[in-house]
């Protein structure tokens, strides 16, 4: 049935290629803001390796935003302790295997999942928005024009067809079709030295709940995690370096180098459903956008695994991309566009850069046998991504200065309130939740006026934020601890704006709300 092309009649907004977390999660943000979308995957069905495991705070938010914050928790894990050995000695069983404590600002720590199961939550989202995966089909060729995207699509079955699309984004992984297609390079290297065995195996006689771990100056790292809410054990192991080429994985050689690393009496690798190779690369796009198609995820930057930022940065670059395309498509200055790569490929190579430092330390600490200090050496601030900020994109206006300690650019923190009108809990992601802006209006009790409106058709909702328990309105919310202005460092009589992506785009003070609104949303504002 493949003798032909058959041209699919109708247009659609996005064309998503790649359907593992960062195409999905673009999907999902696309969908509830009522843009049509199609997501091809070249898979004839879904992965089930395990690859990445950890899910930091900063996409734990946007999975909170997106709506599907509680299947996470409820399928993931956030604290897997780990029992460290020499051989089948149990050194240590004090070292976490996750830092991070939940606090009002900061309402989730990071959590451990199997990508499978994350990209699971997310398809049935976008199923639950009215989408679905296209499986087994592969973009083969992309044309572009004034209008749109022409992109030629083979399938499983040897059928070929096209589809028209206003906007093309690729994200197909580390060897992006779609990068090549639109000429866009990946430039890096691959690290010397830095090879691991990796697999989802099956144990028995091994305690679940915990990681295991063994390490040795004269074999590196060996690892057996258990996954949260499944039966699977993810295999690590380091490759010692060698100038011949590391051996080819295999059920034998997983349970040859447990034998060799770990020899823990009574313990059977069963069998395996995933046995890979992986050679750690590190590298980054020349660029994200070429016309009207844009790359993200691993198809714009490979890094280290250290850490786990490779799939939450994924997550962040479609979160960042997915609400300016849709301004886009609803007659926003095309311009907004161009912030994309102007914001996320520093933060690319800026994961690069600390991905690869905290390799090398992990690494180090492995050679002197230092469990502690490896894993420590794994997490910070930066890994969280909550660090992230924007302060020198278009979209942060920085106005007069100002009493906050947090900047245009910055992510907008959580905090505990009240509801003034029903008196029931609310949070201030409660009140961002959502494809909108949000302008967050702290008053010191005394003032009577309100915001002005945002330009004409941009979705703004403004709420107050005052300390007074006594305050009242259907749009106010009691800082009853303080929380909120302790978090923004506001003082009253003060303005917030916040992004869709939940970024501060500008603060003022009241008297400058006017000119500071005007200026902050002019980008999103419909034609």
């Amino acid at each position: 049935m493949g003798d032909g092309i058959t041209t699919n009649s109708a247009m659609t907004d996005v064309l998503i290629v790649g359907a593992g977390p960062t195409g999905l999660t673009l999907a999902c943000d696309l969908a509830r803001r009522g843009i049509a979308c199609r997501v091809l995957e070249r898979a004839e069905r879904p992965s089930t390796a395990s690859r990445a495991k950890t899910i930091q705070p900063r996409a734990l938010e946007v999975a909170d935003d997106l709506g599907v914050i509680d299947r996470v928790l409820a399928l993931g894990a956030v604290r897997i302790p780990t029992r460290q050995y020499d051989r089948d000695r149990v050194v240590s069983e004090a070292v976490e295997a996750a830092v991070g404590i939940a606090a009002p600002d900061v309402p989730y720590a990071p959590v451990w999942l199997s990508q499978p199961l994350f990209e699971q939550i997310l398809r049935d989202r976008f199923a639950e928005l009215g989408g679905r995966v296209e499986m087994g089909a592969t973009v083969a060729a992309l044309a572009q024009d004034d209008e749109g995207v022409a992109a030629t699509v083979h399938t499983a079955t040897g059928g070929t067809h096209q589809i028209r699309a206003r906007y093309v984004v690729g994200c197909d992984g580390g060897r992006s079709p779609v990068r090549q297609q639109i000429g866009a390079t990946l430039q890096g290297t691959s690290l010397p030295g830095q090879s691991w065995h990796l697999g989802d195996v099956r144990v028995q006689g091994l305690e679940r709940g915990r990681q295991h771990l063994w390490m040795s100056p004269g074999h590196g790292i060996l690892s057996l995690f258990p996954l949260p809410s499944t039966d699977i054990w993810q295999f690590q192991a380091s490759v010692p370096a060698d100038p011949t080429e590391p051996e080819q994985p295999s059920l034998e050689l997983f349970r040859r180098i447990f034998t060799e690393r770990a020899g823990v009496p009574g313990v059977t690798i069963t069998d395996a459903d995933w046995l890979s190779l992986y050679k750690i690369n590190v590298c980054l796009v020349d660029r994200y956008r070429v016309g009207r198609v844009f790359l993200a995820g691993d198809a714009a930057h490979i890094h280290s695994p250290a850490g786990g930022q490779g799939m939450n940065t994924g997550i962040q670059d479609a979160y960042n991309l997915g609400w300016k395309l849709a301004a886009v498509l609803e007659g926003a200055s095309p311009a907004l566009l161009d912030t994309y790569e102007h914001e996320r490929r520093p933060v690319a190579q800026a994961v690069l850069r600390d991905s690869t430092s905290r390799l090398h330390a992990v690494m180090r600490a492995a050679g002197t046998g230092d469990g502690s200090s490896a894993q420590r050496d794994l997490t910070g601030d930066f890994t969280t991504g909550l660090t992230i900020s924007y302060p020198d994109s278009p979209l942060s206006h920085h106005t007069p200065p100002h009493r906050g300690i947090l900047r245009p650019g910055d992510r907008a923190p959580d905090a505990n309130c009240l509801h003034a009108a029903t008196g029931e809990p609310v949070r201030l992601f409660d009140l961002q939740r959502g494809p909108h802006w949000t302008l967050l209006s702290f008053t010191d009790g005394t003032s009577t006026s309100h915001p002005a409106r945002a330009q004409a058709h941009v979705p703004l909702r403004t709420h107050q934020i005052s300390a007074d328990t006594a305050a009242t309105g259907p749009d106010t919310v009691i800082d009853t601890e303080g929380d909120a202005y302790r978090a923004y460092g506001a003082g009253g009589d003060e303005f917030v704006l916040i992004r869709p992506d939940g970024y501060i785009a500008a603060r003022f003070p009241r008297e400058a709300h006017d000119a500071a609104l005007r200026q902050a949303t002019s980008l999103a504002a419909t034609a």
